[in-house]
């Protein structure tokens, strides 16, 4: 099976349920080889068959989901959320980009979220840990009324520590620079995101994840998004796989209940 990247998209959930940390296209959960090579060919097991040299492959993923709050407005409003995510990789380097688009039932509750293209770096770690470095950019793809039009720029970096093969903890820290100039009563602020959590494999095709999830919003006068997260995956086939995810809303700044499903194709 060739490598692929599985960085799942957590801007609609806010929950990073499903974990691939040396990006060969293997889930952690299912992964007995975790830090094989970007350029390496893996078997189902995600440990090599065979090496190469700038070897190119990506992945597609498609999701859908539902929640009681209106992140790019900052309203309480019953909102669904559907995102496309692409990951393409050669070496040590990974390019993703992912769009998404919103409805609300409020008046004029439908739009586009910002796109992000993302540029991962694997750094050389051991077997039980691994560590990549993130940096990003935020293309406005929405006309908003708060004049929050600029570019926007990420920078971060994730981990994963694997306790044993059933168990791992995996985190994140992520700074986004808003370049956003206040709009009359409307202030903003550069934002940090926070996410930590557990997962655990009960046999080879499937794992459940625990996490928590600290989100500044860019607006100055909104208290963090605090969420708590589940999440379950599911290994279909050599090249199918999706995700389903709950979140639980521990602030006033976040919905009490959202959902998300998730469905991906690997090349």
């Amino acid at each position: 099976m060739k490598k692929i990247v599985l960085l799942f998209f957590a801007s609609v959930a806010l929950c990073m349920a499903y974990i691939d940390s040396d990006i060969d296209g293997v889930e952690d959960a299912y992964d007995k080889c975790p830090q094989t090579p970007f350029s390496d060919l893996v078997d189902y097991s995600g440990c090599s068959i065979n090496s190469s040299t700038k070897e190119f492959h990506f992945d597609i993923i498609f999701g859908m989901g539902f929640s009681q709050t209106n992140y790019t407005l900052q309203e309480s409003a019953d909102t669904i959320s559907t995102f496309v995510q692409s990951d393409f990789y050669m070496d040590n380097v990974v390019l993703q980009a992912v769009i998404s688009r919103y409805h609300s039932d409020t008046q004029d509750g439908s739009g586009w979220d910002d796109a992000t293209l993302s540029l991962f770096y694997k750094l050389p770690t051991t077997e039980t840990f691994s560590l990549n470095l993130l940096t990003a950019l935020i293309f406005p793809t929405y006309k908003s009324p708060y004049g929050n039009e600029a570019l926007d720029y990420r920078v971060g970096f994730d981990f994963s520590y694997f306790a044993d093969e059933k168990n791992y903890l995996f985190g994140g820290y992520n700074y986004t620079f808003v370049n956003d100039s206040d709009f009359g009563y409307v202030s903003y602020q550069n934002t940090q995101t926070f996410y930590i959590g557990i997962a655990h494999k009960p046999n080879s095709d499937k794992s459940y994840t625990l996490s928590y999830t600290a989100d500044e919003s860019i607006y100055r006068d909104i208290t963090a998004i605090q969420i708590l997260g589940i999440g379950y995956s599911l290994d279909i086939n050599r090249h199918w796989f999706m995700g389903a995810y709950y979140d639980y809303g521990l602030s006033d700044s976040a919905g009490k209940h959202s959902f998300s499903l998730s469905i991906g194709y690997f090349f």
